[in-house]
């Protein structure tokens, strides 16, 4: 048997507690009778191995899903009724329905503990590839090849021309990270960039020049990278974080607060779900979901958490939510349940049924009918 997910089971139910017939025609003020309305709960019948429910409201707004196979397709908006038709859409998700909602709760643990540590050097790894985008590979350099180190020379003399050439090069490479870190960040252009990559790649093979000369001469040729700003050592010399590295000051890392996307179990690293966490002394912290499926604030002592607001962007759209989180509570770690209808690519833009007695009979000649009842 397949499983639907959590919402739309809910939702699927939903659709078949409502009236399982036509409302009779009531008599107006002159004795005649008004039309009967379409208003109600439907199924579909006559298609194997489809199942698809139909909910018409008396405001005008409609439900509709369709499984097939290994297929979820749903669709909500308004409904209208016309020429002996009944028309859903356009598709509408509404913006005020409750995309969020806190399912189970932990106190922190060594998942949590492990996850905060994977997460932070993430999170200064992306940081040092925006702060020094020179150092990975992105727009190209040119390399200088090995014309241009003399190879023909005895070994000492070869030895002496590749320390004054590594001594040049680290110089220009130098100059090129100045000119990268002065850069107007408002120039689009990736000059600087370029620049900067193609003269440590050039002082790059001037050390293996070195190198190379150095062994056969029997020397050792001393070499040091020009200085760097701390960021990018996680990318010339990526070194795993440590909490001693901290900038901020009385943070426990092994402490904090969070949220699994999805279960703690099996999270949703996919989601980028922006989370606010407000505490007692009013600060706040944010973080996001994206990499792991899971997003943390170090908590400091004896600081209470308040409450956890929650964003989406999906679709051009926000979504968000907060939750207030009771006082005292010993709970540090949510996991956070999605609807997912909301990531349920609507089938149509309009559907139009016949109205014919009981049923609702689709307009583009698909097989099957709609029925009133469970």
């Amino acid at each position: 048997m397949r499983y639907l997910p959590l919402q739309l089971a809910a939702t699927f139910c939903a659709l078949t507690l409502t009236s399982n017939s036509f409302a009779q025609p009531l008599p107006d003020k002159d004795g005649q009778a008004e039309p009967a309305t379409p208003v109600g709960s439907y199924r579909l019948t006559g298609v194997m191995e489809t199942a698809s429910r139909l909910l018409l409201e008396a405001d005008g707004s409609y439900k509709w899903m369709m499984i097939v196979g290994g297929l979820d397709l749903y669709s909500e908006g308004q409904w209208t009724q016309t020429n002996g038709q009944v028309i859903l859409g356009p598709h509408q998700f509404s913006d005020e329905t409750p995309v969020f909602a806190l399912g189970a709760k932990y106190s922190w643990g060594s998942e949590e503990k492990d996850a905060a540590y994977k997460m932070e050097n993430i999170r200064l790894r992306n940081r040092a590839k925006w702060t020094c985008a020179f150092l990975e590979y992105g727009a190209q350099y040119s390399s200088s090849g090995d014309l241009a180190f003399p190879k023909d020379l005895p070994p000492q003399e070869r030895f002496e021309a590749a320390v004054e050439i590594e001594r040049e090069r680290h110089g220009a490479y130098k100059k090129a990270i100045a000119n990268y870190f002065n850069r107007d960040l408002q120039d689009d252009s990736d000059s600087a960039e370029i620049a900067a990559r193609t003269a440590r790649q050039h002082w790059r093979e001037a050390v293996a020049f070195l190198a190379d000369s150095g062994r056969a001469a029997g020397k050792t040729g001393e070499y040091q990278s020009p200085p760097l700003p701390a960021d990018c050592l996680f990318l010339s010399d990526f070194t795993p974080f440590h909490a001693q590295n901290d900038d901020r000051p009385n943070v426990n890392w092994n402490d904090g607060v969070g949220i699994w996307v999805n279960r703690r179990e099996r999270p949703n690293a996919r989601l980028k779900i922006e989370a606010q966490f407000s505490f007692a002394d009013g600060s706040q912290v944010s973080a996001n979901s994206y990499e792991l499926g899971f997003a943390f604030a170090p908590k400091t002592r004896n600081n209470q958490l308040q409450s956890i607001t929650l964003t989406l962007r999906h679709n051009e759209k926000e979504y968000s939510s907060s939750f207030d989180i009771a006082p005292n509570n010993k709970a540090a770690v949510y996991e956070v349940k999605l609807d997912n209808r909301l990531f349920i690519k609507p089938p149509f833009e309009e559907f139009r049924l016949n109205i014919a007695d009981d049923r609702l009979v689709p307009v583009d000649g698909s097989r099957g009918y709609y029925v009133k009842g469970n």
